[in-house]
């Protein structure tokens, strides 16, 4: 379903007839909002929006830095600068990224050129050697807090690759345009309609405040929270390398 086909259903439902927009108790701009909160909520609850090929979202370039040209506020230069340090005056990449902000999940992180998946761990399996920020080599392993939007290596890299990610995200941008349509499964399209209209119902106005409708259609958008969830991991299931290729959507 397309932004205008979404709130054309919602209007309908609601039973909001006018023809001009100004006498809508539900105007555009307004059912753009809430086609768009739920449409985040839907994706942020679920996970079902999976990417692995939109490059600001799941390609992280990895290559190593002069060394003369780290800056002094950069966490590595006293390492690049201390004769001590095993990383003194090499040129190496960093073992820090930052990922996208839309990213909920990692399933997959792999090289492009190298033959190897990245295992996930967690820091502290590192921090066993004092000295792990500074190990020389192809990375092997990786650790994420998606709280502050960071992607970690175990070794710091000689040569240049890019790192691919599966992942599940949040949608990147908005729907703005009337043929704009969620990215997620085309069968997830109607289970929005419970969320934009309790929405709908809960805007405090004489003429559209209705506790009672608003509570019922919040209790089907659960249902339909949980119907997206169970389909999600039957998906998941059927995508495991031993099952026909069928299940790609």
């Amino acid at each position: 379903m397309t932004l205008k086909e979404l709130r054309e259903e919602c209007w309908g439902i609601a039973r909001d007839v006018a023809i001009v927009d100004q006498d809508r108790l539900w105007p555009t701009v307004e059912m753009n909002r809430y086609i768009n909160r739920t449409y985040k909520h839907i994706a942020k609850e679920t996970k079902c929006i999976r990417d692995s090929i939109t490059p600001s979202v799941c390609f992280i370039q990895v290559a190593p830095r002069d060394y003369t040209t780290v800056e002094i506020s950069d966490p590595d230069y006293i390492w690049l600068n201390d004769p001590n340090s095993w990383l003194y005056h090499r040129n190496v990449s960093k073992n820090l990224f930052d990922i996208h902000p839309s990213i909920l999940a990692i399933d997959e992180c792999k090289w492009t050129t190298k033959q190897w998946k990245l295992k996930k761990v967690s820091v502290q399996t590192w921090q066993a050697n004092p000295w792990w920020e500074q190990v020389v080599g192809m990375p092997t392993e990786y650790a994420t807090d998606l709280t502050s939007g960071k992607l970690a290596v175990n070794f710091r890299a000689e040569d240049t690759d890019t790192l691919r990610l599966v992942v599940r995200r949040l949608p990147i941008v908005n729907l703005v345009n009337n043929t704009d349509s969620p990215e997620f499964r085309l069968s997830y399209h109607e289970l929005m309609l419970n969320g934009i209209l309790e929405q709908m119902f809960s805007k405090t106005d004489a003429e559209t405040l209705n506790k009672v409708k608003a509570d019922d259609y919040a209790q089907k958008f659960k249902s339909d929270i949980d119907e997206i969830k169970q389909e999600e991991t039957l998906l998941e299931e059927r995508l495991r390398v031993n099952y026909s290729l069928d299940a790609f959507r």
